[in-house]
């Protein structure tokens, strides 16, 4: 007995195509849904950075306030040995009245010029930790006196 026999497709077929040129969609691109949905989050988000500004410009002065109370524990744990109790006092005296004078300022522009410097100083000398020296101490103190005595309008003591 022999086997069936399997015969090729006649010549004149085409060979299937391996996906329907015509089943593209005609359009590229996001969908409207996505689209929309990004627009109205970058609109959120905009608006609570307006916000943001907003808040800080109102509020500066609680806001160096709010920054001399967070350095203030930082840069006396990591006082020299060096310092004198004297110089310790003049310097916790020097942040007490730093936060009173920016906690009463009512001018924020005056404000924001007279803190810029004092920003970095505290900055520069939070980031040195134990490598704090002396005259860093009398820099900052006199800087944070400096700070009181122009926010608020006299001279410093």
């Amino acid at each position: 007995m022999e086997p069936p026999r399997v015969e090729p497709p006649p010549p004149s077929a085409t060979p299937a195509a391996p996906f329907d040129p015509t089943a593209r969609p005609k359009t590229g691109g996001c969908p409207k849904p996505l689209l929309l949905g990004c627009l109205v989050l970058l609109i959120l988000v905009g608006l609570g950075f307006l916000g943001f500004v907003f808040f800080a410009v109102k509020n500066f002065g609680k806001l160096i306030e709010m920054s001399l109370r967070q350095t203030e524990p930082v840069i006396t744990s990591s006082l020299p040995p060096d310092v004198t109790p004297a110089e310790r006092e003049r310097l916790k005296q020097a942040f007490a009245t730093a936060r009173r004078r920016a906690a009463e300022a009512k001018n924020a522009q005056e404000l924001a010029q007279s803190a810029q410097a004092l920003n970095f100083k505290l900055l520069e000398v939070s980031r040195k930790g134990k490598a704090l020296t002396r005259h860093d101490v009398q820099e900052l103190t006199q800087m944070l006196e400096d700070f009181a005595g122009r926010s608020s309008g006299t001279a410093p003591p």
